[in-house]
């Protein structure tokens, strides 16, 4: 069965701003000119790299102007549990490095959803006796603001990156006897990741809201609603947090402009794929 694992997170350090550049803050986004001369709608340049980890079977370093988070995918043959027969394990690790902020608790099952979606996630060899188990690992190098859709497009790219080599199982087999198991040095196959969603954070400030917040935006917001959504504009989850409440209509207009952003946001996320591949 899937679970997550987390390291423990350390008190987050507040963001230490004077109440004139808190004014500054809010009334530049009421203004929809941001501090870095953004749009409320717009997320900061995106930069990704593929293979950062030799030893990993896939891996990528995604970089959301200054928070740069690495994740890694490791594939180990295991044997899929009485109750699933036909699935595989899939754990995922996110530790911080000590300066970044620390992670939230909302990770622990969003992000895990989130590479469910992938077809591939469950790769069993043989049913009820071979299956390979993905171990997850995600690694924060620096943060200031948006964590979670950093660590979730760098799990899609490092699955994207990941060769799974080809196994054999002997059909002579049976249940009672430990299959033999011939893994392939040369043939490898690739995850389909086309139906693994990217998540939408918007944060509210003020009467506003904004994708891809800074630490600073963060530090003024009242609450955030993170979405989980596809290629297709299919939502896949939604979480809030920040203690302050939301009208229903404002979270669904929140959830229909998570949807539009997501499309841009996948395709500079293609575009980025593509071209790290070529460069390795």
């Amino acid at each position: 069965m899937p679970h997550a694992r987390y390291a423990p997170a350390a008190p987050r350090t507040m963001v230490g701003l004077s109440e004139g550049e808190k004014h500054f803050i809010r009334g530049g986004i009421a203004q929809d000119l941001r501090t870095d001369g953004r749009r409320r709608l717009q997320f900061r340049a995106i930069s990704v790299e593929t293979g950062v980890i030799p030893q990993a079977n896939g891996s990528a370093r995604v970089r959301l102007g200054a928070t740069e988070v690495i994740a890694t995918v490791k594939a180990e043959l295991g044997k899929p549990s009485i109750l699933h027969p036909d699935k595989g394990k899939v754990s995922i690790f996110v530790d911080c490095s000590p300066t970044a902020a620390p992670m939230v608790e909302v990770l622990k099952n969003f992000l895990l959803s989130s590479v469910l979606h992938c077809k591939d996630a469950y790769s069993v060899v043989k049913v009820g006796q071979v299956c390979w188990d993905l171990y997850i690992d995600g690694l924060v190098v620096s943060s200031d603001g948006n964590l979670l859709d950093a660590l979730a497009a760098a799990i899609k790219v490092a699955l994207s990156d990941t060769g799974i080599p080809k196994v054999n199982v002997s059909l002579s087999a049976t249940t009672d006897e430990e299959p033999e198991v011939n893994v392939s040095d040369e043939e490898f196959l690739q995850f389909d990741t086309s139906s693994v969603p990217v998540i939408v954070t918007l944060t509210k400030v003020g009467k506003h809201y904004i994708v891809d917040a800074t630490s600073e935006e963060e530090s003024q917001m009242s609450s955030a609603v993170s979405v989980s959504v596809n290629r297709h504009g299919q939502i896949r989850g939604l979480t809030k947090r920040g203690g302050a409440g939301l009208d229903p209509s404002v979270i669904f207009d929140m959830i229909s402009v998570a949807k539009h952003v997501s499309r841009q946001f996948i395709s500079v996320l293609d575009s980025e794929i593509l071209a790290a591949e070529a460069a390795e």
